[in-house]
């Protein structure tokens, strides 16, 4: 893959050749699949596919000469800013623009999002100004989110900092309001499953207990505080080292299950349907006579979604009282990695400090 990357790099703007970057992305999408098959880790996979499609955009955006313009920034957001792309992953883009975009820089931009049409990507894109992204975000939800995750391909540094102070300031989404929302949305989201993760053909990523169920935990901690990843979470007490790697070996092997559904199907699903389970079980090494291989696979997968649910549900509660309890929070005084001290009060900073200590 590392050979895949250097070729496409080496690309000029007089060899732009559309059919030639669809075969390098033909190759790169068949690498990475042999990749998997042969166990590779699926977080490099899926951290290689974002660094690769970071590469080809800003060859398309360097190409029809947007870099030209000082005032128009590519940003990554969703998933796509979190730098986790499936083989059929969603390609989520903002076009930032400071101000009015002239005739010239519009038919650009309009020839750079028809050559990702033409590589058969998938991208959901919008071009907004700042106004534009504070107005739209503080009326949607699923946007403010995705602003949330914006990372910065190609432009000024400085006007994308003014985006993320907006975005991170106490006026856009304020961290009760935001909480509120996001526990709501999680509740309709799982009502439209009844309730129950254990669905014949169940969705990796939005059953209760597949990955929406984790990002929401990474995005209330995120707004909250600050936080980029599920570990720096156990530094405010909120998950233990243990709780963290459990976590994290959930998302793993849900990435594992989705990744090989995505190299089986030709149009993006996530939901594990009868007719895919056994090949999906096949390329995931579930062996047996007859549905054993699929049964075995499906123990694993309603295992999964439990323990993320047991987590998920956990989290919220503490996440609760922590936002309830602002003031009072923001005076907590850091005594050691297991205690912490709040106005009068000593507590612990992990939930199963009592389990640890020894016995007389």
């Amino acid at each position: 893959m590392n050979n895949l990357l250097l070729t496409f790099n080496k690309l000029t703007h007089e060899q732009f050749n559309i059919v030639e970057l669809k075969h390098q992305l033909s190759e790169f999408g068949e690498a990475q699949k042999e990749a998997f098959i042969t166990h590779v880790s699926v977080n490099d996979l899926v951290y290689k596919r974002s660094q690769y499609i970071d590469e080809l955009l800003k060859h398309l955006w360097t190409h029809f000469r947007l870099h030209h313009n000082p005032n128009l920034l590519l940003i990554a957001v969703g998933g796509y800013g979190r730098r986790e792309l499936h083989p059929l992953s969603d390609i989520d883009l903002l076009i930032f623009r400071k101000n009015e975009l002239n005739k010239q820089d519009e038919s650009r931009i309009s020839k750079f999002i028809a050559s990702v049409w033409d590589l058969k990507l998938k991208i959901g894109h919008s071009v907004r100004t700042l106004s534009e992204c504070v107005n739209v975000g503080l009326n949607n939800l699923t946007v403010a989110t995705n602003l949330q995750e914006a990372r910065l391909l190609y432009g000024s540094e400085s006007i994308f900092y003014q985006l993320k102070n907006c975005i991170y300031s106490e006026q856009f989404w304020p961290i009760s309001k935001f909480f509120k929302a996001k526990v709501q949305e999680q509740h309709d989201r799982h009502a439209r499953y009844h309730n129950t993760a254990y669905n014949l053909e169940p969705d990796i990523k939005s059953s209760p207990g597949g990955l929406r169920d984790i990002h929401i935990i990474s995005w209330i901690a995120n707004r909250h505080f600050g936080t980029t990843s599920l570990r720096e979470m156990s530094k405010y007490g909120f998950l233990t080292d243990a709780e963290c790697l459990e976590l994290d070996e959930c998302q793993t092997m849900l990435w594992r299950i989705r990744f090989a559904l995505h190299i089986e199907l030709r149009r993006y699903d996530d939901r594990l349907r009868f007719s895919h389970q056994s090949s999906v079980a096949d390329t995931l090494e579930y062996k047996g006579k007859g549905n054993h291989g699929i049964e075995l696979m499906m123990e694993d997968f309603f295992d999964i979604f439990g323990r993320v649910l047991e987590l998920n549900k956990m989290l919220i509660h503490l996440f609760a009282q922590v936002i309830e309890d602002e003031p009072n929070y923001k005076n907590i005084e850091v005594i050691s990695g297991d205690l912490q001290r709040r106005e009068r009060q000593i507590k612990t900073r992990k939930l199963t400090f009592f389990k640890c200590v020894p016995p007389l």
